[in-house]
């Protein structure tokens, strides 16, 4: 059975955290989606793009709290969990830059990401957007919305697991740090591919 925290960050620009959705699954159930709005570290300012995106306004978050006021509430969600995201290194990464933005220290936790996961599960898929493979998995969620998109990522682990057979996160780990490595072994080959043709062609010339 498994325990994590699935979590997903909306942002009025490419850094700042608008928004925290979090979906906690215990014994492979979820049990609490939960949602903060978050006046962003860069307000007034959002980015037009993003307000498009997910639709959240600066008029929306006036009168929020900054996320180093929310992070009593939010810190045990995150904490020594297993944290899930999909595209895990934005939200990840967005996490760790607002801790430091803070002046917080970032906690210890561990992490994994649907998307990367997905590539092993679906090898011929065409498409591993949250958004596609939660229609090919029949799971109805509200995208971009930060608690509907949490408990998105959080049903997909669950189905990704199934699918692959998968029942603990150790095996887990072991299987996505395999493909990682032979993923890198594989760019390598690549680019020395490439540095060889280019050899080949300036020696034809």
């Amino acid at each position: 059975m498994l325990d994590f925290v699935a979590i997903d960050f909306e942002t009025a620009d490419p850094t700042h955290p608008c928004s925290l959705g979090i979906a906690v699954v215990k014994d492979s159930e979820i049990v609490l989606v939960k949602q903060w709005l978050i006046k962003p570290a860069c307000y007034p300012y959002f980015h037009f793009y993003a307000q498009k995106i997910h639709g959240i306004k600066k008029e929306d978050v006036k009168f929020e709290p900054e996320f180093d006021e929310l992070w009593i509430d939010i810190k045990p969600y995150i904490e020594n969990q297993i944290l899930v995201a999909h595209n895990a290194s934005f939200d990840i990464g967005i996490l760790r830059k607002t801790l430091e933005h803070y002046k917080i220290d970032v906690p210890k936790f561990n992490y994994f990401c649907t998307y990367q996961i997905a590539r092993l599960t679906w090898k011929d898929s065409s498409k591993y957007s949250l958004d596609f493979l939660c229609e090919q998995e029949k799971i109805e969620f509200s995208h971009h919305n930060a608690d509907s998109d949490a408990y998105a990522c959080a049903r997909l682990l669950l189905r990704e697991m199934e699918i692959m057979g998968i029942e603990d996160f150790n095996t887990l780990k072991k299987i996505t740090n395999k493909a990682t490595k032979e993923e890198k072994l594989a760019k390598q080959e690549r680019d020395i591919l490439k540095q060889l043709r280019r050899r080949e062609k300036l020696n034809i010339k």
